[in-house]
């Protein structure tokens, strides 16, 4: 049976204010503990997933990970996940908002760390992010805890991951990942429903949309209007496929005002039907 929304589970057991939410844990999953976790559901704060021994399946909107030790599972407010299977999987998971992110040295680095769901490290990196976490945590315990040292190592960590980033691309895909490309994608994620003209994230970005559309194209073969519709068809997949509303609705959400050029429009993209898409109870 499906839901009639998806889930948003909210930050807790907060030290900061709550625009500023900060949060570390320890996680020991296994199959027998992931009841709620189980459950397709959003977070309404960022998670970085360091998974320091055993093995977890992670479902992340439509793509299924199987992710071994000495790896980071890293998601966005936005995407939809859950828990498929754990094995003596022993996580640290650090959770923030985006306004503490912001107020970091690191917050032109956070597209890099966040382009990807899952991050593969060998030991010596885990070890290395490591030195900065138990940091972190030996901060993050103490009674006189202070905001200012945690942001500053977080800070510190976040660019320690974003230089593993870019060590393991290419050249060649370094010199292309430029400001506008990460800009575009954050306005993308947060704007794709409202805002569907490739001038509209010119304007913002501040280039012509012959400029931008140029960028997109160089580092990922397809132009910008075409990433802008598959962000609007992600969304439309996921209360499709997660939720119990009406295609018409799910059309108007997702910016279309014509339900039937929703579907053909739905249909080129996924060579399906939204109601040949839409899970079955």
């Amino acid at each position: 049976m499906k839901s009639k929304s998806i889930p948003i589970y909210k930050s807790s057991s907060n030290i900061l204010d709550e625009d500023d939410f900060f949060n570390i844990k320890w996680l020991d999953l296994n199959i027998d503990s992931l009841e709620k976790i189980k459950k397709p559901h959003r977070h309404d704060y960022f998670s970085i997933y360091f998974l320091i021994s055993g093995e977890t399946i992670q479902f992340i909107d439509f793509h299924e990970y199987k992710v071994q030790a000495n790896a980071l599972i890293v998601m966005r407010p936005e995407q939809i996940h859950f828990h498929v299977k754990a094995k003596n999987a022993k996580l640290l998971l650090i959770s923030f908002k985006e306004q503490f992110l912001m107020s970091l040295q690191s917050r032109n680095n956070w597209h890099d760390i966040f382009g990807a769901d899952v991050i593969e490290l060998d030991s010596d990196s885990m070890q290395a992010f490591m030195n900065f976490i138990n940091l972190m945590i030996e901060e993050y315990d103490s009674e006189l805890k202070n905001k200012e040292i945690l942001a500053k190592i977080f800070s510190a960590l976040l660019d320690k991951i974003s230089l593993h980033l870019k060590k393991n691309d290419s050249l060649e895909k370094r010199k292309k990942y430029n400001s506008i490309y990460k800009g575009f994608k954050q306005l993308v994620t947060v704007h794709a429903l409202e805002e569907v003209k490739v001038s509209d994230y010119a304007k913002r970005l501040f280039v012509s949309p012959g400029h931008l559309n140029d960028v997109i194209k160089e580092i990922t073969g397809k132009n910008a209007k075409t990433l802008i519709n598959e962000q609007r068809i992600l969304e439309a997949k996921r209360l499709l496929f997660w939720t119990n509303t009406p295609i018409r609705e799910v059309a108007y959400q997702t910016g279309f005002d014509d339900p039937a050029y929703f579907t053909r429009f739905f249909k080129k993209y996924t060579g399906l039907l939204p109601s040949d898409f839409q899970q079955k109870d």
